[in-house]
């Protein structure tokens, strides 16, 4: 039986998640969060240093003398990566598509194309002469680095996402994919609110908002529920622009490590959507020693990303 890692860089914490996993079946056996080692700073966060610190941390604090581990999974803030729609006619060929979405591209990034590891998904929207995909990049630096930090660990490195696409997965896990219609992920965060936005159980867009850091708690209360409401007014509007029909947001789905059930509460008396805690454990088989100590899901919900990271299989 071989021990699946999921570690999600979040801008609070390193969450992670152990799986265990028999054939094809994943179970999980623990879900833990531990403090950096250095301040969170997205511009240097995989520097030498600091990969070299990470290093020491997950032997110590996660492994923990455990050998069993064999794979590694880590899902990264969408501040470290660039996620576009690019439109794509449907008269391309293969090459014209490309160059198409290379051009697209580099129109967009800070850096060289040269320096990103870039590529199109599968998740795309189905216009009149046009489909529109899902395309994300990645620095090649950040991608050496998680490759020199699972080297260092002895683990195999299965995959590298977006804290935001994995929380889709781990959302549509819990729902068994019954994801129709317009969704919305919050993630409320000490000092951001990041939304997600979903259509039919496929990630459309996502994008955040940073907090006051020094509001008490009724005005931090007021600003989060601004906010939310405005960026669930602006995506009903986008899509009864794309859709030319009414459109309005079906659910709610809250997570991270300020969901306070008060603040649940005034969410839905002031919004008419159904409001929901993200339950990521629901739907995910677990190991013996799991369902002895469950934990809540006040606590789980903090675990979204460092589950749904090892489920993106």
């Amino acid at each position: 039986m071989h021990t699946h890692l999921g570690l999600a860089f979040c801008v609070e914490s390193i969450n992670y998640t152990r799986f265990l996993k028999n054939d094809q079946t994943l179970i999980l056996d623990h879900l833990g969060s531990v403090s950096y080692p250095f301040a969170y700073n997205e511009s240097e966060f995989f520097t030498d240093e600091n990969i070299a610190l990470l290093v020491n941390l997950i032997k110590s604090k996660i492994l923990a003398g455990q050998t069993d581990f064999t794979d590694l999974s880590v899902s990264i803030e969408s501040n470290l990566a660039t996620l576009k729609r690019i439109a794509i006619p449907d008269n391309l060929d293969k090459q014209e598509e490309s160059d198409q979405i290379t051009w697209d591209l580099a129109q967009s990034l800070i850096e060289p194309l040269d320096q990103y590891v870039y590529y199109k998904t599968t998740n795309s929207f189905k216009n009149d002469n046009y489909t529109d995909y899902l395309t994300i990049a990645i620095r090649k630096s950040i991608i050496n680095a998680i490759k020199s930090m699972s080297d260092s660990l002895g683990l195999n490195l299965i995959d590298v996402s977006i804290n935001q696409l994995v929380a889709e997965i781990a959302l549509r896990n819990s729902l068994k994919d019954q994801v129709d219609g317009l969704i919305v992920i919050f993630k409320i965060a000490a000092s951001r609110l990041e939304s997600t936005f979903l259509w039919n159980g496929n990630y459309y867009t996502s994008h955040y908002d940073r907090l006051p850091l020094d509001s008490n708690s009724g005005s931090m209360d007021n600003d989060l529920l601004t906010k939310i409401k405005s960026k669930v007014k602006q995506m009903e509007n986008l899509f009864e622009q794309i859709t030319q029909k009414q459109i309005k947001v079906e659910r709610i789905f809250l997570y991270g490590d300020n969901v306070e059930e008060k603040f649940i509460q005034i969410l839905q008396e002031n919004i008419s959507v159904v409001v929901f805690r993200l339950d990521p454990i629901q739907n995910v088989e677990k190991s013996e020693k799991f369902q002895i100590s469950v934990p809540s899901l006040e606590d789980s919900t903090r675990y979204v990303e460092s589950i749904g990271i090892v489920l993106d299989q």
